[in-house]
């Protein structure tokens, strides 16, 4: 396997603002070129027996926390299936995860927001994880609603309601749509920036260069081990700090088996975000796109969130190419009094898989915020 290709590929398709994975690069608003784009160095994860044990033991983790936390409703025609912990006298708080992702992002965080007072719920957004779906033509708006079903479900009035990446423009779907429901909102490196208008800004600088992204779902492999080994350096490859072991778990959510007994990534990729074509980076051809990847790109956060009512927690890792300062600090002056944004320095993308004890921290403190607020 060519390991130098297929990080060169991811290289540059995130360079222009798209979204691998759960991992996202692009030019920050001060630099000017690609030359300054941070590179990490890729790291294989070799096949011995401690990487075995490790992958076994993530399986089997893996296997423990879908039986004790899984769930699964009919909702809006399609099975929603979702991870929970806690009791009903804590505060809800829904999570949404990254592009590629799925609920099991949030293992390292969810037991200790249990103990600062949280009930965490964590779905499975459509054509992601174990919420499957045959109909592809829906939007960010479409899972905001999936989310307000969840919630009459469980009886379950007001959340705290947040996510990474694409989850963050998922929770800013769901407060265009629902915001009488939500008690506060948490973005974490996504939802907080109109990303069209980024896409417009760069693309001349990668309009002549022979652009991919991934990952590639039609790859498949004769066991778990060698599938998990590809994720962890594709996820790797997008990070210049080591991906955490507690995070391994997540990382095998992610396997599904097929038919013929191999082995591959649970994500209907292509029938969500595109083939990689020039019409994923060329901004003028946003409608060729499918239909979920044109919701995201047209989120205007500061026309959403004009009249923000509740209060908002923007974590902002500062240890990707994604500078979103510029967006964030627009936002922040409109509503100074309710949006905080707090920095995670040398951090990557998702920012709660690499420095869980600081987001458990900040969402302690959101919750002393939110105490005075009662919960019908």
């Amino acid at each position: 396997m060519n390991y130098n290709a297929k990080f060169s590929k991811y290289l540059v398709a995130a360079t222009a603002g798209l979204m691998c994975l759960s991992g996202c690069m692009t030019l920050s608003s001060q630099e000017k070129n690609l030359s300054d784009v941070i590179v990490p160095e890729v790291s294989l994860f070799a096949d011995n027996l401690e990487n075995r044990s490790l992958v076994e033991n993530a399986l089997v983790e893996y296997e423990r926390v879908r039986q004790e936390h899984g769930n699964s409703l009919r909702i809006n025609d399609v099975d929603l299936f979702y991870l929970e912990w806690g009791s009903s006298e804590g505060i809800p708080f829904i999570w949404s995860h990254g592009l590629s992702s799925r609920s099991f992002e949030l293992v390292q965080v969810a037991e200790e927001l249990v103990e600062s007072g949280y009930r965490v719920i964590a779905i499975d957004s459509r054509g992601h994880g174990e919420t499957i779906v045959s109909d592809h033509n829906f939007t960010l708006s479409h899972i905001a609603d999936d989310i307000n079903a969840l919630m009459n479900e469980l009886g379950i009035e007001k959340a705290v309601i947040g996510g990474l990446s694409l989850g963050g423009f998922v929770s800013t779907a769901f407060y265009e749509q629902y915001p009488d429901r939500a008690l506060a909102l948490v973005l974490e490196d996504g939802g907080s920036d109109h990303v069209q208008a980024r896409l417009e800004k760069y693309f001349p600088q990668v309009q002549g260069l022979d652009i991919s992204y991934g990952p590639d779902t039609s790859n498949t492999f004769l066991t778990q081990f060698d599938m998990f080994r590809e994720m962890f350096e594709l996820f790797q490859s997008m990070a210049t700090n080591p991906i955490p072991q507690g995070a391994y778990p997540a990382l095998a959510s992610l396997i599904t088996e097929n038919e013929d007994g191999s082995f591959g990534y649970r994500y209907d990729g292509k029938k969500l975000w595109g083939d990689g074509s020039r019409a994923a980076f060329d901004p003028s051809k946003a409608t060729e796109l499918p239909l979920f990847h044109q919701s995201w790109r047209r989120t205007l956060p500061l026309e959403t969130y004009r009249n923000l009512h509740v209060p908002m927690l923007i974590i902002d890792p500062t240890g990707d190419n994604l500078d979103l300062s510029a967006q964030n600090e627009s936002l922040h002056r409109l509503h100074p009094e309710l949006i905080e944004v707090i920095e995670y320095p040398d951090t990557p993308h998702a920012a709660h898989v690499y420095r869980p004890n600081w987001f458990v921290r900040d969402m302690k403190s959101l919750k002393e915020k939110l105490d005075g607020i009662v919960v019908e």
